[in-house]
């Protein structure tokens, strides 16, 4: 289930952010210090095309989804999530959490915004994330691929869409 995101939610959104598995699979890997982030999350929360989201599992929250750029007249946005690995991953329910918030994304981005299109960046190394979307109905969009250095080395990002069915 995901719910908005709430100004209680702030340290737990951070420190997810902050694992250093969630960071290698980001474009941007410091770690992101208290101040950092409520610049972040005031910006966030402030803007109306942009949505913070907790995801709960067996009613607790263990991720985040973000979206941003979205556009109600073309009707696209651009997604994100990372999960509560401390968390999640000794009780043995980090797969099960990570499908759940998949699913509950794509759905609030099709039932709730409304989007037509929903796109999404990801690194070329980071195979479970590309095979989950891809078996989420993702398609790769090659002319907006990219190559940009993070830390010094050339990494390959792809960008995925996923298609909303006609309506």
């Amino acid at each position: 289930m995901l719910r908005p995101a709430e100004p209680h939610d702030a340290e737990n959104v951070r420190r997810w952010r902050n694992h250093p598995e969630v960071r290698a699979q980001f474009l941007y890997r410091d770690v992101i210090s208290p101040d950092d982030h409520r610049t972040w999350w005031d910006r966030m929360s402030a803007d109306p095309a942009s949505r913070i989201l907790i995801y709960e599992h067996d009613g607790e929250g263990v991720g985040a989804v973000t979206f941003k750029d979205h556009d109600p007249l073309t009707r696209t946005a651009e997604w994100g999530f990372f999960l509560d690995l401390e968390t999640l991953r000794p009780r043995g329910t980090l797969f099960g959490a990570w499908v759940g918030l998949e699913q509950a994304a794509i759905r609030y981005a099709l039932d709730d915004l409304q989007l037509a299109v929903l796109g999404a960046r990801t690194l070329a190394g980071n195979k479970p994330v590309l095979t989950l979307h891809r078996r989420n109905g993702f398609i790769e969009i090659p002319e907006r691929h990219y190559t940009t250095e993070i830390d010094g080395t050339p990494e390959h990002v792809l960008w995925l869409e996923l298609h909303a069915p006609a309506r």
